[in-house]
């Protein structure tokens, strides 16, 4: 019986080292799911955009209810020309990224991504926080472009978990191919996810 249970102990013990070993890396993985999720939602709202010949809206509300707070990516097929409250516009989806990924860019001196559309917030696009004021969407030929001024944009979204540098991911957008690329920070620097 003595046997059995230092046996019983010993893969308790090491059963316990393990999952504490592995913990970095499940952190490590839900960032990866986070920027994924913001990932797809960008060449589903392109694509979608391309195919039904329509503007598709793009928006990363964060929402608080019930003291929790959400980051999310919205995409909006958007109905009415010209653009106003009064058009009929469609929420083709919402999705919530995974938690624990907040947008949230690491203060400096952290680097921009090597595509350098800009740091100076979580979401910055055109050079302005949460992009610009009138909003921004995909166009048809699948561009990225300034709602009110139909102009192409650059911009990046920016993910992770303050105090924790190995939770860095960026997103990039080239306005002017709707490209969407991911990056994952190494605390000096950025390589393509």
């Amino acid at each position: 019986m003595t046997e059995l249970v230092v046996v019983i102990s010993l893969i308790l013990i090491i059963s316990a080292m393990a999952l504490f070993a592995l913990q970095p890396a499940l952190q490590d993985a839900r960032f990866d799911a986070a920027m994924r999720q913001v990932v797809e939602q960008l060449r589903q709202a392109r694509e979608y955009s391309i195919t039904n010949h329509r503007y598709v809206q793009v928006t990363f509300p964060v929402v608080v209810a019930g003291g929790v707070t959400q980051y999310e990516v919205q995409i909006t097929e958007l109905n009415a020309i010209p653009f106003g409250p009064g058009g009929a516009n469609t929420v083709l989806s919402t999705v919530s990224i995974q938690r624990p990924a907040t947008f949230y860019v690491f203060p400096a001196p952290a680097p921009d991504t090597p595509d350098n559309y800009g740091n100076a917030a979580s979401i910055v696009f055109e050079g302005t926080n949460n992009g610009p004021p009138g909003g921004m969407m995909f166009q048809s030929d699948g561009e990225f472009v300034d709602k009110a001024t139909f102009q192409p944009i650059n911009g990046t979204v920016f993910l992770g978990l303050p105090g924790q540098s190995t939770s860095a991911r960026a997103i990039t957008l080239l306005g002017s191919t709707g490209r969407v690329r991911g990056w994952k920070g190494t605390g000096g620097g950025w390589f393509q996810f």
